[in-house]
């Protein structure tokens, strides 16, 4: 088993989104912070609900960086910051162990992926995206898990303009995803033995010299 984590968080974040859609109640939990009575004076019901209403009329991808595109602007990058061995988990050699037909190793690796939450227009989109996605990553850490991603942590900056796209007036917020990936494998060799060798003849091409 190869963990791929880009492919991973991908996947999380695509169904944790899909399942805020299919079920919008969600996001009023999400933001029902915004009802205290402290708060409720400048949010309150009616910026709850218009959160709701983007969130579920807006497609929102979650992309590659590699894909990214301005023009599919409100997106979810991914992109793979870092990954080396984690010295202090590994094991002399990999080897994990011994199987009925060889061994068998293992590598620990410590993942960092880089989520970028991208929105136009105005910066309360990047605010809410940053809320949802907090929101998906810890509602799915057991799915996450199931996936190969363990141990999963993050840390976020604040939000800011990028200047190459400045004309789109597009907002960013980074998220640095960090996570122990364990990759298996084995030693088994897979070449076949040749017991023996069937012979087909055709009897009509054999002559017999007199």
């Amino acid at each position: 088993m190869w963990i791929m984590p880009q492919i991973a968080l991908q996947k999380v974040l695509q169904t944790g989104l899909r399942d805020l859609k299919d079920n919008p109640a969600l996001i009023e939990d999400i933001f029902n912070y915004m009802h205290e009575p402290d708060l409720a004076v400048d949010y309150g019901e009616a910026y709850v609900a218009k959160i709701k209403d983007w969130f579920i009329q807006t497609k929102i991808p979650v992309l590659h960086a590699w894909t990214f595109n301005a023009d599919r602007i409100p997106c979810i990058s991914i992109h793979l910051a870092n990954e080396a061995e984690d010295e202090q988990k590994t094991a002399l050699g990999d080897h994990f162990g011994s199987g009925e037909n060889g061994d068998f190793g293992t590598t620990p690796l410590v993942t960092q992926l880089d989520i970028g939450i991208h929105a136009s227009k105005n910066s309360d989109e990047v605010l809410w995206l940053y809320y949802i996605v907090t929101y998906v990553l810890f509602r799915n850490k057991l799915y996450a898990e199931k996936l190969g991603l363990r141990l999963q942590t993050f840390t976020a900056s604040d939000w800011d303009k990028r200047p190459e796209y400045m004309v789109e007036n597009i907002w960013t917020r980074w998220m640095r995803f960090r996570c122990i990936t364990q990759n298996f494998w084995d030693s088994v060799d897979r070449s076949q033995e040749i017991d023996d060798v069937e012979v087909m003849v055709d009897p009509e091409s054999i002559s017999v010299e007199s």
